[in-house]
């Protein structure tokens, strides 16, 4: 394989950084053949294959994703791994996935990161997702990405369960100027400061830090529960409750209830426009009594949310929930 002036300055830009695409040279070779209109487009980014440096050389295909997003549709093209492409009949000469979805659909964005291992997913009412991996070097643009789809995406009315959570959420008593999650959280704090530097419309509705929480079940399961976690323990995660006009934005860590000792330094920014949610229910923790559970719906596409009983955040989401007073018991145990 002879490269070509075009794979040596792709070469010479190549590492762990997403790029972001402004002239059709910067186009990766593998999706050249897709139509892209730079002119009508928000942000084009393209993201790198998880390659050392070492190993890659000048012609190859170094990028696994070109993300697209213009005024009314996210494209994301998929390279095809080599197994993948080989398992493709009939032959359409490309070797790369187009997965595509209205920005008007879209109900929620998740932007999940674990120290180095970050994933986009991004959700639309009909239940499907697009999700993309990306190495966490690059978080600021994909920061700017969801921003972006942000500001498309919270273009639509806000639904009745939208309307309530803003109710709910300016009926607050107790307006925090900041998260207030306690000396164990307080990534929590930073991450909203950087936020609302970029958006000074956004407030916290409620915030909590993490606690520790205990099973409560009888019987011989009940025992053999305690007793794994004594030696496991379940944490529920701090988090942050936000907002503005335009989306409702919950940080807090991957997982809203984790087993374990060790550190966490997993961070989730999980956005949903205000328009989106048809559906809010509330009900308490089949297992862990100190637990509630909010369960949110949008179309087909929903999510579950761990928060402490008797908080900010679950007064915040119970309020918001249609025709209820009170916590529902849970359905069944698990």
């Amino acid at each position: 394989m002879n490269p070509t002036a075009a794979d040596v300055r792709e070469y010479d830009r190549f590492g762990p950084w997403i790029d972001e695409v402004a002239v059709p040279e910067d186009v990766p070779k593998l999706f050249g053949s897709h139509p892209i209109d730079l002119t009508t487009t928000r942000i084009v980014l393209k993201v790198p294959r998880n390659v050392a440096r070492r190993d890659a050389v000048a012609g190859m295909d170094l990028y696994d994703h070109l993300v697209i997003l213009d005024e009314e549709r996210l494209t994301v093209l998929s390279r095809r791994d080599a197994k993948a492409a080989r398992a493709v009949t009939g032959g359409d000469g490309i070797g790369y996935d187009v997965r595509s979805v209205q920005v008007a659909d879209v109900v929620a964005i998740r932007d999940d990161l674990n120290l180095l291992d970050g994933r986009l997913t991004v959700s639309s009412s009909g239940g499907t997702s697009i999700s993309f991996g990306y190495n966490g070097s690059a978080h600021d643009k994909a920061t700017r990405f969801v921003d972006e789809l942000r500001s498309r995406a919270g273009a639509a009315r806000v639904s009745s369960v939208g309307s309530a959570l803003m109710r709910a959420g300016s009926a607050v008593t107790d307006v925090q100027a900041v998260p207030n999650p306690g000396a164990a959280d307080t990534y929590l704090v930073s991450r909203f400061l950087k936020l609302r530097a970029a958006n000074p419309g956004l407030t916290v509705w409620a915030s909590h830090g993490r606690q520790r929480v205990f099973p409560q079940l009888g019987g011989l399961r009940g025992a053999l529960t305690r007793a794994s976690h004594a030696v496991s323990p379940m944490t529920l995660h701090g988090a942050a409750f936000l907002a503005d006009g335009t989306a409702l934005e919950v940080l807090g860590r991957r997982d809203w209830l984790a087993r374990g000792r060790g550190p966490d330094y997993s961070t989730l920014r999980l956005l949903i426009p205000l328009g989106a949610p048809d559906g809010l229910e509330v009900v308490a923790h089949a297992v862990y009594p100190n637990v509630a559970v909010a369960t949110m719906r949008a179309g087909g596409w929903s999510t579950e949310i761990a928060v402490p009983r008797e908080s900010d955040a679950e007064r915040l989401l119970s309020a918001a929930a249609p025709g209820r007073p009170g916590l529902r018991s849970p359905p069944t145990e698990p």
